[in-house]
């Protein structure tokens, strides 16, 4: 794990970049706040993957302190640790989107498709983003901006929930994927003007922004088609037998 790009010193080589931090935790607090006030209420897949979620925040903000206060031994050791988390949130991502396509969580599949793919585009630039960290991790520019990339990917279901049922103004949560894609792009480009400004811009941010803007585009055209229904289907009954659509 690292520090982040936008900056707070100017002498920072990591560019600081705790607002970006802090930001994707208010977003998870504000919208998943029935979640963390009443625990109890979720499934054990539900619970785990958002404790997961959580301490995926909190341990690159406390990597991005130890950077700041130049504990490089402890940065390191809590980086390697992250595998661990990075499993267990794949494996409850993966596991969250099956319930969400098979019906199990009462949404509809047109609608559990659209978010589903939502989830499905970006997972792999989640599991990208941190391999090359991982690689990376020498070259302290490059990698503290992929790891920052990991925490744009969370946002996107934390911010669709604050527009889908705190912002009525939107119409749920179809309505809601385009200011949450249109926010997280317009983090993207303020992290890319900072960067060329100060003359650290570097590949991941572009990157970062390319995928996110094609997954947009592609959303509803892609998620409403027969070929994402029919592989949604057959996700579903690969993994817990016949498909049972609600509509």
């Amino acid at each position: 794990m690292a520090s982040f790009s936008f900056a707070n010193r100017a002498d920072d080589p990591f560019g600081g970049g705790l607002p970006l931090a802090v930001l994707a935790l208010l977003l998870t607090l504000v919208g998943f706040f029935p979640s963390f006030a009443n625990p109890a209420e979720l499934d054990a897949w539900h619970l785990v993957h958002g404790i997961a979620a959580t301490g995926w925040i909190g341990l690159v903000i406390v990597q991005a302190l130890l950077i700041r206060s130049r504990l490089f031994r402890a940065h390191r050791l809590l980086g390697w640790s992250s595998l661990a988390l990075f499993a267990v949130l794949i494996v409850t991502s993966l596991k969250l989107v099956l319930i969400m396509l098979s019906g199990a969580s009462g949404m509809p599949f047109a609608m559990a498709c659209l978010l589903g793919f939502s989830d499905l585009a970006t997972m792999p630039l989640f599991v990208f983003l941190y391999a090359v960290a991982l690689l990376q991790r020498r070259d302290r520019h490059v990698h503290s901006r992929l790891v920052s990339g990991t925490l744009l990917v969370g946002m996107l279901p934390a911010a669709g929930r604050i527009f889908a049922f705190r912002i009525p103004v939107f119409g749920g949560l179809a309505g809601a994927l385009h200011p949450t894609y249109l926010l997280v792009l317009t983090v993207i480009a303020v992290a890319i003007i900072i960067d060329r400004r100060r003359g650290k811009l570097r590949w991941p941010y572009p990157l970062m922004f390319i995928w996110f803007a094609a997954v947009y585009a592609a959303l509803f055209p892609i998620s409403g088609s027969q070929w994402f229904e029919n592989f949604a289907r057959s996700l579903v009954a690969m993994e817990s037998g016949p498909f049972e659509e609600k509509n």
